[in-house]
């Protein structure tokens, strides 16, 4: 299994850099430059051959690959010779215009992303759905001892536990989870909110917290779920204590249960036997149940409770290019709040991920879909690789020399001043850009490293 986990990571990242490194070759290629080589994965060759004087390699480490453009030769001996200006030999990149070279670098990132609103698409296509909860809320400072100390913004804006959200940001809420993506960009920001108490429409300001480890939102609810019981594992002390399917949790211990974070809250505090008492078929039973806890003291309730199931699928070929064109712009979106984060105080041990954590992750999620089913397999892993194609799009794009957003930069300016950078300081902004680049990864690297000991 964890083979199959390995094998569906590295399969899905090697797709989306070839992807990256196919644009540079199809730009490359419009531009009047030679590609020297063009290969699938890294180190040693298992298979090659030429067509229009470009070797097409496959290599022996199936992880990427990459885009040789003719003029590294030239490169280095114009740093070595001391030379003031590259040698202009056909084909090289250093031969054409700073335009053409600007369009070169871009069609990298521009692939991925072009390549992420494909396969959100097909996601839309295949279409899934998730659960989710009603819009009625329950602030998490009235559950102190099981959620944390404090007053949260959800407290300061004047909101109640039973409230209904109905939007935020002036963005429509219908059920919890258009709450959580409404939060997803407004960490820090002051905010409009209207919700509904007691058939009243209110109105007020909020400014969520910033969630250091994730960059969202924080409002300080949780979705109000009622107590009805709508499933009961196999062999589980809920079974044993004698739960049923449709039964109303309405006392623990005595204690009145209006929705399950008052549940959770006794049973905590429960040591031993706990008294239920359940309403079922309009009759009161009483249950004795032993509740099961982790190691750290955390209740393992296995009961069901209700949720909605919300569809996502686009009704036409069209609706699902423009349903993944938005996901991929909002995605993309996401990425340049993420800049922002940083320096709001974003957790980067938590929030950064590389190349092995990011494997895993790839892998992992995929191999549970498919367990699931193979069509839930096969969109996990389109979805997941959409996010990670939009990623790499924007890193790229990062204004470092020794990336493509950094190549972009130098050849705008070349284009605008007319003056075409010397090869000696051309040679000192690509170490520079090298070492950031190599420190970010030894950075990731460590972070993997800490994600995988936690395990």
């Amino acid at each position: 299994m964890i083979l199959w986990t390995i094998f569906l990571g590295l399969f899905g990242l090697g797709i989306i850099i070839i992807v990256h490194e196919l644009g540079h070759l199809i730009a490359a290629r419009l531009s009047g430059i030679e590609v020297e080589a063009f290969a699938v994965g890294w180190g040693k060759s298992l298979k090659s051959f030429y067509y229009k004087n470009t070797e097409y390699r496959i290599n022996i480490f199936p992880v990427g690959g990459y885009c040789k453009m003719k003029g590294e030769d030239d490169f280095r001996k114009a740093i070595e010779n001391k030379y003031s200006v590259f040698p202009k030999k056909p084909g090289s990149i250093f031969s054409v215009s700073p335009v053409k070279r600007f369009v070169t670098y871009a069609a990298g990132p521009f692939f991925n992303f072009i390549f992420a609103i494909i396969l959100f698409s097909l996601v839309w296509a295949i279409g899934y759905e998730t659960q989710t909860y009603s819009n009625k809320i329950v602030l998490s400072s009235e559950y102190s001892n099981i959620l944390g100390n404090g007053l949260k913004p959800a407290d300061t804006a004047g909101l109640q536990s039973g409230d209904i959200i109905i939007s935020i940001n002036n963005q429509e809420i219908n059920n919890f989870s258009d709450i959580q993506n409404a939060l997803l960009t407004t960490g820090g920001k002051t905010i409009p909110i209207s919700f509904i108490r007691n058939d009243t429409t209110y109105t007020s300001k909020i400014t969520p917290e910033i969630d250091l480890s994730s960059g969202m939102g924080i409002l300080g609810i949780y979705a109000w779920i009622e107590p009805i019981v709508t499933a009961v594992p196999e062999a589980s002390p809920e079974q044993v204590a004698g739960f049923k399917i449709g039964d109303k949790i309405i006392s623990i211990n005595n204690k009145t249960v209006t929705h399950v974070l008052d549940m959770y809250e006794e049973l905590l505090n429960n040591t031993g036997i706990a008294t239920i008492q359940v309403q079922r078929e309009g009759v009161v039973e009483t249950l004795q149940f032993v509740p099961e806890y982790t190691e750290e003291g955390q209740i393992l309730l296995q009961l069901g409770f209700p949720s909605s199931s919300e569809s996502h699928k686009a009704t036409d070929f069209f609706d699902a290019i423009k349903k993944g064109t938005i996901e991929a712009v909002s995605t993309f979106s996401l990425a340049i709040q993420s800049i922002r984060m940083i320096f709001k105080g974003l957790n980067l041990k938590e929030a950064m991920a590389g190349p092995i954590k990011i494997t895993y992750l790839v892998g992992e999620a995929t191999a549970a879909g498919f367990r699931q089913s193979f069509l839930t397999g096969i969109r996990t892993l389109l979805q997941l690789l959409g996010f990670v194609s939009v990623a790499l799009s924007f890193a790229n794009l990062l204004p470092i020399p020794a990336l493509d957003g950094g190549q972009m930069v130098l050849s705008a300016a070349e284009a605008i001043t007319r003056r075409q950078i010397s090869p000696g300081k051309y040679y000192i902004l690509q170490i520079i850009g090298f070492t950031i680049l190599f420190t970010i990864l030894i950075l990731t690297v460590f972070n993997d490293i800490r994600f995988f000991l936690k395990f």
